[in-house]
């Protein structure tokens, strides 16, 4: 006579492990479907805020932030700042970022011969590339 194998039963841990693991599972496709259904995002919009000046070396650093209002990252952010001093000739300096993330914050620092406290100080983004 061939024996029988005790039927094993399914623990209520097991089905509700199993019912978590299939509901992230349909949330990534959800996540994902959303993503495709959006067509990508809006386009970066770099906008440059200054952070403070303080005296460096030979000269003064300006750090500043810069904030993707867009969902989409820039690459290569080229930003770029100028200083007019009352009877001087104004002065540039430039400063390139790695990246700045869809709808984040990258800071950075632009170096001038000149105190930047003493002047009209203009800061912009001059362009990025597509990652």
């Amino acid at each position: 006579m061939a024996r029988r194998e005790p039927h094993a039963q399914t623990s209520a841990l097991e089905w509700a492990s199993a019912a978590l693991g299939l509901a992230l599972l349909l949330l990534v496709f959800a996540v994902i479907g959303a993503d495709l259904l959006r067509g990508g995002g809006t386009p970066p919009a770099i906008k440059v805020e200054q952070r403070g000046a303080t005296a460096s070396g030979q000269g003064f650093v300006v750090a500043f932030e810069a904030v993707n209002l867009g969902s989409t990252t820039a690459a290569a952010v080229e930003i770029e700042g100028t200083l007019s001093v009352r009877g001087k000739p104004p002065e540039t300096a430039k400063a390139t970022l790695d990246y700045v993330a869809g709808e984040a914050r990258t800071g950075g620092g632009l170096f001038f011969t000149q105190d930047p406290r003493s002047g009209t100080l203009t800061l912009r983004a001059l362009g990025y590339q597509e990652p």
